[in-house]
Order: structure tokens, then C-alpha cells, then sequence
């Protein structure tokens, strides 16, 4: 009993100090082709792109008041040796104070952050604030500026947040400021969301390892 309870400790502490990103949803955005900057919902801009891994939900629809694009890409973040591709790009000073949306689930996830390969240009947004809700809303500034205007792409992460700990339904929100001019633009690719689990999880995890490890043990005895 004292080699089980030893081997159920090792286990938990073991995987509770494993703190990995646990991807809730990642968009490349490789499969945009829009024709011309327009308005969501015409010009061939979606109004709602979903996740290309895990699951979730971008939109544009309602809350995007500048323009939209497609530019070329970035390898930087990217999963599954994605191609540099394209990019999602938000154009012009008319969308000063306009955000993008992101809806996804966070059930049994705790800290949650954004990362993603961003670019810009220097008569872009200068300001990039995120924020987030948990009934899509009422919302609360978290984290850090990812917002750019250097032309070099670079890794952006918003920096964790625990407002949506652990939820059906979480949203977050990116809203664009400091634009210029009407051809400044800014650049998001293969942006991803990630959690850690929560710890009641991970220590699930560790007994049920450390029960699979028994019976292997048992079994090699018999």
C-alpha cells in the first residue's frame, strides 16, 4: 500500500509541475482569399472564421468597422509546418477602436493566453488591447500591447489571464487603435489560444497513471 501511495504521489507531483499549453483553438488564416480590402460580409471577407486545429469561433461580423485583407504570411507560431501562406490583415484608420471576437470553450483550463506572428506598418495600429468576458458583453482589459508597426513579422503574446477559467462559453476581444492613415495596416497569422489544465485535472491524470503503472507491475509479477 505504501509502494502504491508513493507511486500515486510521484505521478501527480510529477504532472502537476508540467505546466504545457494545452491549444483550445489555432487559425492560420492560409485559406483566405479576398479579391479587395472590404467590409465583412462582401468583397469575399468572411463574417466568421472557425479554428483550423481545436475549436473555436473569429468574427468579424458587427464589430469590424475598417477593412479587411489578406496579406502574405508567416511561418512564426505556426503548427503542423503550416506555410507561410497568408495572413489575416485589418486596414485602414477608419477601424480606429474596432476589435475582433474569438468565442471557445475553457472547461477544465486555467490561464488563458493568445500568441500569434504579427506585423505592421508604420502608419498602423500602434494599439492592441485584449479583453475578456464571460458572457460576451460586459468586458476586462487583460495583459499587455501586441499591437506593432514594425514591417518585421514577430511573436506577439498577450499574457495569461484567469477571468475565463473554466468555462462553457469564454470570449476574448482585440480591439486596434492608433491608425493614421487609410493604407496603415496590421498583420495576424497563426494565432493560437491555449490553457493549462486545471490542477484537480492533472492530479486525475497522475492517479490514473499511477494505477496504469500498477497493474502493469502486477501483471509482470503474475
Amino acid at each position: 500500500m505504501k509502494k502504491l501511495l508513493t507511486i500515486i504521489g510521484l505521478a501527480a507531483v510529477s504532472l502537476s509541475g508540467v505546466q504545457a499549453q494545452t491549444l483550445i483553438g489555432y487559425w492560420n488564416f492560409n485559406a483566405l482569399s479576398i479579391a479587395t480590402a472590404s467590409a465583412p460580409g462582401s468583397g469575399g471577407v468572411p463574417n466568421t472564421i472557425t479554428a483550423d486545429s481545436g475549436s473555436g469561433t473569429l468574427t468579424l461580423a458587427g464589430s469590424w468597422d475598417g477593412l479587411v485583407d489578406d496579406f502574405g504570411g508567416s511561418t512564426i507560431n505556426a503548427l503542423n509546418s503550416d506555410a507561410a501562406e497568408e495572413s489575416l490583415s485589418l486596414v485602414s484608420n477608419a477601424g480606429n477602436g474596432s476589435f475582433i471576437e474569438f468565442s471557445f470553450s475553457t472547461l477544465n483550463l486555467t490561464d488563458i493566453k493568445v500568441t500569434f506572428a504579427t506585423r505592421g506598418t508604420s502608419s498602423g495600429y500602434n494599439g492592441g488591447q485584449w479583453s475578456y468576458s464571460t458572457d460576451g458583453a460586459n468586458f476586462t482589459n487583460f495583459g499587455v500591447n501586441t499591437a506593432t508597426t514594425s514591417t518585421s513579422f514577430a511573436l506577439a503574446d498577450s499574457g495569461t489571464t484567469a477571468g475565463i477559467n473554466n468555462l462553457g462559453t469564454a470570449y476574448l476581444r482585440y480591439t486596434l487603435s492608433g491608425a493614421t492613415s487609410t493604407s496603415g495596416n496590421n498583420r495576424i497569422d497563426n494565432l493560437q489560444i491555449t490553457g493549462v489544465p486545471e490542477p484537480t485535472t492533472v492530479a486525475l491524470i497522475g492517479f490514473g497513471t499511477a494505477f496504469a503503472l500498477m497493474r502493469i507491475r502486477r501483471r509482470s509479477r503474475a
